[in-house]
């Protein structure tokens, strides 16, 4: 298991990290969509480990707490493990919190455009977990949840340095986040 999650590992890392390798979404009707990129460096948006403005903090961390409640819910239905089921549930109650209090935190930044809904590159990686096998699809959920909390980790280690209230949400929500990252990583090495 540990091998097939190191391949996951690498595909996912391929897939989120280099849109340049995607395919023209315009030569094959039925392929995906190209996700859409950040202005900043050409990532999939939401995928930076920083962000400069409230706006953008609030934009990136909701994106990837949806996913990782979305994935989570997907994994509910569908993991084989009950260890991964208990993880998944975690993940959901935790995080839907986590985006309330966002929300809340944002606002006193004056922030009030939280997206609701998944972005197309952060909805591709969702649509390609829920297409996933029964025997890939433990492997492949936690190598999400592991990219995406450290992804998560590294914004909010960031963002906690700026002043406001998502700053101040940030540095009390990244031990939370720093625990998830521990848990997902004991996870993905049994």
């Amino acid at each position: 298991m540990h091998r097939r999650l190191l391949l996951a590992t690498a595909a996912l890392a391929l897939a989120v990290g280099s849109p340049a390798l995607s395919q023209d979404s315009g030569s094959d009707p039925a392929s995906p969509a190209e996700p859409q990129l950040s202005e900043q460096n050409d990532q999939p948006a939401g995928s930076e480990a920083t962000a400069s403005t409230p706006q953008e903090f609030a934009t990136m961390a909701a994106q990837s707490n949806m996913l990782e409640i979305e994935s989570s819910r997907v994994a509910l239905e569908k993991a084989q493990s009950d260890e991964v089921r208990e993880f998944a549930q975690k993940m959901v109650d935790d995080h839907t919190k986590a985006g309330e209090e966002m929300t809340q935190a944002a606002a006193g930044d004056g922030v009030n455009d939280v997206p609701k809904s998944l972005d197309a590159a952060h909805e591709q990686m969702l649509t390609q977990l829920e297409q996933a096998s029964a025997d890939q699809f433990d492997s492949q959920y936690l190598q999400m949840q592991l990219a995406a909390h450290q992804r998560a980790v590294a914004l909010f280690s960031s963002y906690a340095e700026q002043q406001g209230s998502l700053a101040d949400f940030a540095e009390k929500t990244l031990p939370t986040l720093q625990e998830h990252l521990e848990q997902v990583q004991q996870l993905a090495q049994q």
